[in-house]
C-alpha cells in the first residue's frame, strides 16, 4: 500500500520484477499468477514468440527500477481520464508515486522487504495442502501422483494433533487437526508445522517419493531463511534453491 503497488491485480503484479501475470486458464476470475514457464497457456500458444516471453529464466528476471518506478506512478496520477489511470495502473502494476520516495534514501523496491509470514506461511504452505489433496484451482484430478488419498490425509491430520501433549506451549500453539481445523492454523502454527511436524508425518504418505523430496527441499529453504545469523553460501543456496524449487514445482 504505501509503495502504490497494484499487487495481484495487476498485469505486473510483482512488487520485485516486470514478470506479466496471465488469467488462470477457462476462469473468470480477475486475479493473475506468475508461471515461468507459460509456453502451453493458451493465451500466450497463439501469439508471436518475438512479441511475448515464452519462459523466464528465474536466475535472470526482469528486475524493477527506482527511477522506473517513479516515472510510471507519475504517467498514472497524470493520466487526462480515470479509466486511462486505472488501464496505466494495471498495466505497469503501478497505482501512483509513493509518498515515501521522496526520501532519498529509501529505493524502491529494495527498501521494503518481502513479507514471509503471508508468502511462505499462509500462502504457499496452504496451497500446497490444497494441491495434496486434489482442492486446488480445480488443477490436476486425484488420479495425480502428488495427490494424497483422503484416507492418509486424515491420517496425517490426526497425527499432526495427537502431538499436541509432547510439545511444549513455549514452541507453538497446540497444533489442530489440519484436515478438519485448517482455518484455525496461524501463520506461526504453519510455521511450525512445515518445519518439525510435516518432515515425519509425510514421509511415505505420496505414491511418489519425489513429491516427499520436493517438500523436504522447501523445509530446508525455510530453515536457513529463518536463521539468526547467514554466511555467503547460505544466500547463494536460498537464492539457486528456489529457482530450482519453483522450477520442479512447475515440471
Amino acid at each position: 500500500m504505501l509503495m502504490r503497488m497494484k499487487g495481484h491485480n495487476g498485469l505486473s503484479p510483482c512488487r520485485m520484477c516486470k514478470i506479466k501475470g496471465l488469467h488462470i486458464p477457462n476462469s473468470r476470475a480477475t486475479t493473475h499468477y506468475v508461471p515461468l514457464d507459460r509456453q502451453q497457456h493458451p493465451d500466450v500458444v497463439d501469439t508471436p514468440a518475438e512479441t511475448t516471453v515464452m519462459k523466464y529464466d528465474p536466475a535472470d528476471l526482469p528486475l524493477r527500477q527506482h527511477d522506473e518506478i517513479i516515472e510510471m506512478g507519475r504517467q498514472v496520477q497524470q493520466a487526462s481520464t480515470n479509466a486511462e489511470a486505472k488501464r496505466l495502473a494495471k498495466e505497469y502494476g503501478v497505482k501512483g508515486v509513493p509518498i515515501l520516495s521522496f526520501i532519498r534514501s529509501v529505493q524502491l523496491p529494495w527498501s521494503f522487504p518481502f513479507d514471509f509470514m503471508h508468502l511462505i506461511f499462509k500462502n504457499l504452505v496452504p496451497n500446497l495442502i490444497q494441491l495434496w489433496t486434489n482442492d486446488f484451482k480445480d488443477l490436476g484430478s486425484a488420479d495425480d501422483p502428488f495427490v494424497i488419498r483422503p484416507t492418509v490425509w486424515q491420517a496425517v491430520g490426526a497425527a499432526t494433533a495427537s502431538c499436541g501433549p509432547t510439545i511444549p506451549y513455549s514452541f507453538c500453539s497446540r497444533p489442530q487437526n489440519i484436515t478438519t481445523d485448517k482455518s484455525q492454523c496461524t501463520a506461526d502454527a504453519w510455521s511450525f508445522w512445515l518445519q518439525y511436524i510435516a518432515p515425519v508425518i509425510l514421509e511415505n504418505r505420496f505414491t511418489e517419493d519425489k513429491y516427499y523430496r520436493h517438500f523436504i527441499d522447501l523445509v530446508k529453504l525455510v530453515r536457513t531463511c529463518l536463521q539468526f545469523e547467514m554466511q555467503k553460501n547460505d544466500v547463494e543456496f536460498v537464492r539457486r534453491g528456489f529457482e530450482q524449487w519453483v522450477e520442479r514445482y512447475e515440471q
